[in-house]
């Protein structure tokens, strides 16, 4: 019969406490690496909506889909503005209600305060309304493939006279704002279309 000696015994006994303490190692690394690697997806999650949402903000949700027109009862200045607007392609709808626009020239800034009311109406001085919508249900929901005529009336027509400049910005709220700059021509017609 074999006897073990007290040195063998403990020989035994450490190579199954390194095996123990080398399994514990893995399961805790294991545990550590999961939780990492979950954190670093959630995060990666919240970057890329925080960057999609960033680049829906960084570009209008709105742009000119046509002609810019001039409006007036004489030959001295321009009454009102016609700006036809659409969405961008990609964009969300856009609540008409929300928005709200500037103009801006070399003697004046003005704000234009909303018409009421404020669809299918002809706006009063100093104040803007969508004159007319095509392609769209009732209401004040600007969507995909629908189109917006805004009439802009300005209370100070100084900006408005024959070969002066002026920008319109038309923000909608969470959006950067669409900037539209015209020169008024040498010659104002009851309609005068306002180029680049």
């Amino acid at each position: 019969m074999s006897t073990l000696s007290s040195s063998d015994a403990g020989a035994g006994f450490t190579g199954l406490e390194a095996a123990i303490v080398l399994i514990a190692f893995v399961v805790v690394a294991s545990i550590f690496s999961y939780t990492i690697l979950g954190a670093g997806f959630y995060f990666s999650g919240e970057s890329r909506s925080v960057v999609c949402q960033g680049i829906r903000q960084a570009g209008s949700g709105i742009t000119v889909a046509g002609h810019i027109y001039g409006i007036s009862a004489s030959q001295k200045y321009i009454d009102s503005i016609i700006i036809p607007i659409c969405l961008t392609p990609g964009s969300e709808p856009i609540d008409i209600t929300t928005v709200s626009v500037r103009i801006f020239g070399s003697n004046t800034r003005e704000e234009i305060r909303q018409n009421s009311p404020l669809i299918d109406a002809f706006p009063g001085n100093s104040r803007w309304s969508v004159q007319e919508r095509f392609n769209s249900n009732p209401g004040t929901i600007l969507e995909p493939g629908e189109l917006f005529i805004l009439n802009i009336t300005p209370m100070f027509r100084a900006n408005f006279v024959p070969y002066s400049s002026f920008s319109i910005e038309i923000k909608p709220a969470g959006s950067m704002p669409l900037r539209v700059a015209r020169t008024v021509p040498g010659y104002i017609d009851r309609v005068t279309r306002l180029g680049n």
